[in-house]
């Protein structure tokens, strides 16, 4: 497991990267707990607005050229429900990611209900509460 100073070290070096300061960032699963919120604080990382986590299901489709080594900035992110490919041979690359089995979202966003009360409080004033279960374009 990575330390969270080192996450949030390597949040700050990529968010000071030029398309970051130009056209904004989401950070995904980070913070998920009070001292993770606490550490980007402490880093200058403030977010202008923190949104509450649902349940989505993704598959990946991996970029880069085929037998390519899968890098998490070359792939695509797709909703089983609200953002499928019409592409039939996008849809034959689609894997479900390893990290992403029934047990461990269920496990994670157990967690994340866990700590959100903490989360709410360190984020209270940008906190925005958004579906995003639903198409992209309502989001």
């Amino acid at each position: 497991q990575i330390p969270n100073a080192l996450w949030a070290n390597l949040i700050q070096e990529r968010l000071s990267n030029v398309d970051c300061i130009k056209q904004g960032w989401i950070l995904e699963g980070f913070p998920e707990n009070q001292e993770q919120a606490w550490l980007l604080q402490s880093f200058g990382i403030f977010p202008r607005h923190v949104g509450k986590q649902s349940e989505v299901y993704v598959w990946l489709h991996p970029g880069g050229k085929a037998g390519s080594i899968l890098n998490e900035w070359d792939t695509k992110v797709y909703h089983t429900t609200f953002d499928w490919p019409s592409d039939p041979l996008v849809q034959q690359r689609l894997v479900v990611p390893g990290d992403l089995s029934e047990q461990e979202v269920s496990k994670k966003l157990l967690e994340y209900h866990r700590s959100f009360p903490e989360l709410f409080q360190i984020y209270q004033k940008v906190l925005k509460s958004i579906n995003a279960d639903q198409p992209s374009v309502d989001v």
